[in-house]
């Protein structure tokens, strides 16, 4: 458990300290979340959540995690905020890594975030920001992260966060739309997503008063660390899914 104090230094590094290198699992629980990361069959037993209380009405509750795509192996994590997920990208089926429609090609894995504001208050009432890495290398520092400004992404998409209170989704890298920056809504990392480089991806969750003067609420943080996946891994995969005779359904984002 990390403390509060943890906490918010960590989301003030991230407002701004652009050069600080990060690779800081920050979470208050980690654990069991009930939320379907907009999906059905996601696991939600293994993420990473922060929740506290603003102003004494409000409680706002952010949550990250990672989890394999469709029939891929399955990302385990060390209890502490680290993923370990494969390397590689396929269209969802372990024993098809090629061939797949360009449009549905995905890294092996996907990672989840989870925003809820608990009282008389909206999502329009805060600021969420999503730092995601295209960076293999350790300690990637924040100014190299990719962002998404969570309300404009939803205003973007349709929705109105001025009667929203819940948000949640779940994404893969691989995906072109987090390479490409929108004007208030994403800033890309630069470059292209690496399905098949091997190293640690960094994920962090932020949420601010929307304020004249923004105060860091919360944050939540997790490390994805990508690594070969042994053939074993795709047979045992693949063994489980023909004898149960169904795959997991994933959201296909």
């Amino acid at each position: 458990m990390k403390n509060h104090a943890m906490k918010f230094t960590i989301a003030a590094l991230i407002m701004s300290a652009p050069i600080t290198a990060m690779a800081t699992t920050v979470f208050q629980t980690f654990g069991t979340l009930p939320v379907t990361f907009g999906g059905s069959g996601i696991p939600n037993n293994a993420v990473a959540a922060s929740s506290v209380f603003v102003n004494g009405s409000d409680q706002i509750t952010l949550g990250l995690t990672a989890h394999g795509r469709y029939s891929n192996p399955t990302v385990t994590n060390n209890g502490a905020g680290v993923f370990y997920a494969g390397s590689g990208s396929n269209c969802g089926i372990a024993t098809d890594p090629v061939g797949c429609p360009s449009a549905s090609q995905g890294a092996l894995w996907n990672f989840g975030f989870f925003v809820g504001v608990s009282g008389p208050s909206h999502l329009s009432d805060y600021n969420f920001n999503l730092y995601y890495d295209f960076n293999p290398g350790a300690n990637t520092p924040v100014g190299s992260l990719g962002v998404i400004n969570v309300n404009n992404a939803i205003i973007a998409g349709g929705g109105n966060p001025s009667t929203m209170t819940v948000t949640q989704d779940s994404q893969n890298l691989l995906f072109s739309s987090f390479s490409v920056s929108i004007p208030g809504v994403i800033t890309a990392p630069g470059g292209a997503f690496n399905p098949n480089a091997l190293g640690e991806y960094s994920f962090y969750l932020t949420a601010t008063t929307n304020t004249a003067f923004p105060a860091a609420v919360g944050t939540v943080g997790i490390d994805v660390q990508v690594v070969p996946v042994p053939t074993a891994a795709w047979l045992l995969g693949s063994g489980l899914i023909g004898l149960a005779g169904i795959a997991r359904k994933r959201k296909p984002v």
